[in-house]
């Protein structure tokens, strides 16, 4: 019984990771064909324009050689053929039908164009393909065929959770708040104050449980607020046109130019070039490479992305084995290095403006990219001879290394030059914080500079269309601009007044700003245990800038506080950089196990730098004495 097209095409390796969309619009894109016994379905040297899905017969497969025609297999439906025209200009091989055929034809065109849209459909045929050269060229040798083995590891998107946990998951975060909305709110909250916070409660217990992506819960926060009347459509997303919204898309177009270009991996490489060829030198290299591009680029998780396969270089150049101390040493250098600092400058990363954009108008007006910096040095240096003595100390590694520098070297060298599109990104991010950091002096919003920033880089050419659409997260843009505006809402309604009535009488308990401060570190890094990075901390600095001077603390200081805190992670499983890494590397460059010491630690050296800033943030007047 033949079988149907759809069933056709999930019998080709490469397509069987294709969703049921892809494989309905590939299946309209079927040709249907006949060919009776002994017709040439297509010639050796002819054009190759197609794959072939045999739905009925059987074909012989021939090649031409000067000393004749050699078979090379025989294919019984169902089954496929030609795949090799999807790659190559022109048909290696012959086929022609034994008996009569009925077949399906896959344009080339239709092909690629899923394939742009799906960059591991590449990978995978690239295995497939290789599987079946191999095994012709075997059977050709009269060869066994070879042991089946791992093949191309190809990264798949993370699986959807199953219907039941989504379910479950919708319910706690819409079933809570509507129940508790027929109560009557507590003492000094009003009936909008309420009913508003209780849609910000389903909304964490979204991000939480995420039954649907953490953008998706914010629109229907905001969606809510509007169905109910609670909030008028222009308050509720101000938060898109504010100039930290600017700021943020401007800094993550010229991040997505820097990697696009080469310009991160040039700095990256230059860097580790320039220290010695010693675990120690290579650890070095990181922590400084780190300091260096991280107020160049505003998105940590680039930065560590691109410093990943770097540091599985460096182990594997080293000698150090898989998953020992050395190459964990190596990529936690990398992750701290390129993610511990990235609140330490303004620029470094995109929810620092969030927290800007939080402050009143004449702490804003204070904390430039200067003021900025030098409220955080005391930490950031902390950070740094803190994550300096963990990894010579902890990491250190016990077999002695060897040394070369074939392979960076080598890498230089092929980038060449500076390429065109990497003066034109130096260009804008010189306008970028040139402007930010001259903003006191020339009177501009920080939004325009940041605008021209990004001109330059489009009008540049350095992301074209496509690349700006894929190169950015739209989502985390999305998410941004909404809490951005909810801040605003909160005030309006009077929640954030509410939580300060609440917070006022544990500064109390606390006894002084700084006692409290230390408490509230805690509190960041114990909601980590549950909390994603991102909803964490956007969250938590929405709950505690606007109310920091109430407590006797800075705004600055209460956004610092979560920034850096929500940064570390307690279980490499909360930690985004964890992830990356491991996904770039393959799992091979550390264990949970290693990651959890790293992760303590840093959550500890954090905690200590932030006690250390205290007597320096009372000096500056950030804290009441």
């Amino acid at each position: 019984m033949a079988e149907s097209a759809d069933a056709l095409i999930r019998r080709v390796p490469f397509f069987r990771a294709l969703d049921r969309v892809d494989v309905a619009r590939l299946s309209g894109a079927l040709e249907e064909a006949t060919f009776p016994a002994g017709t040439v379905v297509f010639a050796q040297d002819s054009d190759a324009d197609a794959l072939y899905l045999l739905e009925e017969g059987r074909v012989a497969v021939t090649i031409q050689s000067p000393s004749g025609e050699h078979s090379i297999a025989e294919l019984e439906s169902p089954t496929h053929f030609g795949e090799l025209g999807l790659l190559l200009a022109r048909r290696t091989g012959s086929v022609r039908a034994l008996t009569d055929i009925r077949v399906w034809k896959l344009s080339r065109e239709r092909f690629e164009r899923v394939a742009r849209e799906r960059p591991g459909l590449g990978l995978a045929m690239a295995a497939s393909l290789a599987e079946l050269l191999d095994r012709r060229s075997r059977e050709q040798a009269g060869v066994a065929p070879a042991r089946a083995g791992p093949s191309l590891r190809v990264n798949a998107p993370h699986p959807a959770p199953s219907r039941l946990r989504r379910s479950l998951s919708a319910l706690a975060a819409i079933g809570p708040p509507a129940v508790l909305w027929w109560m009557p709110p507590p003492a000094g909250l009003t009936v909008s104050g309420w009913h508003v916070g209780l849609v910000v409660v389903g909304a964490a217990i979204a991000w939480l449980s995420e039954p649907v992506p953490d953008f998706v819960a914010g629109l229907a926060m905001v969606t809510v607020w509007g169905l109910t009347g609670l909030v008028p459509l222009g308050q509720a997303l101000a938060g898109f046109t504010s100039s930290a919204y600017v700021i943020a898309l401007s800094a993550l177009g010229i991040a997505a130019a820097m990697a696009r270009s080469g310009l991160l991996y040039r700095a990256t490489l230059r860097l580790l070039l320039t220290f010695p060829r010693s675990y120690a030198g290579q650890v070095m290299a990181q922590l400084v490479g780190g300091l260096l591009i991280t107020p160049l680029m505003p998105l940590s998780i680039a930065r560590v992305a691109v410093a990943a396969p770097l540091a599985q270089e460096l182990a594997e150049g080293l000698g150090y084995a898989p998953r020992s101390r050395g190459s964990a040493g190596l990529a936690f250098a990398g992750i701290l290095g390129y993610g511990a600092f990235s609140s330490i400058f303004f620029t470094g990363l995109a929810m620092n403006f969030y927290v800007l954009a939080l402050m009143p108008a004449a702490d804003r007006a204070h904390f430039g990219w200067f003021a900025w910096l030098v409220g955080a040095a005391p930490a950031g240096l902390v950070l740094f001879l803190g994550a300096a003595a963990i990894l010579l100390t902890v990491f250190r590694p016990s077999e002695p290394s060897r040394i070369t520098t074939g392979a960076l070297a080598r890498q230089q060298h092929v980038l060449g030059p500076l390429a065109p599109s990497e003066r034109v990104t130096i260009a804008a991010l010189a306008v970028l914080l040139l402007g930010l950091a001259a903003q006191p002096l020339l009177r501009v919003d920080g939004a325009w500079v940041a605008a021209l920033a990004l001109v330059m880089i489009l009008a540049g050419g350095t992301l074209d269309r496509e690349a700006f659409r894929a190169a950015i997260d739209w989502g985390f843009l999305v998410l941004f601009g909404i809490l951005l505006g909810a801040g605003g809402v909160l005030h309006g309604v009077g929640v954030d007044r509410w939580i300060g009535d609440i917070l006022v009488p544990l500064a109390r308990v606390a006894g002084s700003p700084a006692a409290l401060l230390m408490l509230l570190a805690a509190a960041v890094a114990l909601s980590r245990l549950v909390l994603p990075w991102i909803p964490a901390t956007l969250l938590l600095s929405l709950a505690l800038v606007p109310v920091a001077t109430r407590l006797g603390l800075s705004p600055w200081t209460a956004g610092f506080v979560v920034l850096v805190t929500a940064n570390a992670w307690l279980h490499p499983r909360q930690s985004d950089y964890c992830r990356v890494v491991r996904n770039a590397t393959q799992g091979e460059l550390f264990t949970d196990r290693q990651a959890v010491v790293a992760g303590a630690l840093l959550t500890g050296l954090t905690l200590l730098a932030l006690a250390v800033s205290l007597p320096y943030w009372k000096l500056l007047g950030l804290l009441a004495p």
